[in-house]
């Protein structure tokens, strides 16, 4: 009996600790270090196209924003680009699974 009582709490403890990991999202938070440029564009390539626009906002110089997926589901490994007001998308590729904040800078990007 005792046995028993001890596997059901594990086995409850195990799958609380699921559905808190399921819960999980690609968080991250994007930020604009450039220093002049003003993004107006996110989106992600998925299922062999380009996502909508992730904002419906402007991100200018020193600002950022909290970005989410929505998801933790599919490729860790997904290019994005970044598209500034005045001048054309670039694109990027990252591991999503790894990262916490991307930093926009006049040329290319850093990440942790």
């Amino acid at each position: 009996m005792r046995k028993r009582l001890v596997f059901c709490v594990l086995a409850a403890l195990a799958g609380f600790a699921s559905a808190a990991q399921a819960a999980d999202t690609y968080k991250f938070n994007l930020h604009n270090k450039s220093s002049e440029y003003v993004i107006n564009g996110f989106r992600t390539f998925e299922k062999g196209e380009w996502s909508k626009n992730w904002i419906d906002f402007t991100l200018k110089p020193g600002e950022s924003a909290e970005m989410d997926w929505g998801s933790d589901e599919g490729s860790c490994v997904v290019p994005f680009k970044v598209s500034w007001i005045g001048y054309e998308a670039e694109q990027f590729k990252v591991d999503w699974c790894k990262v916490h904040n991307i930093y926009m800078k006049d040329s290319g990007f850093t990440f942790d």
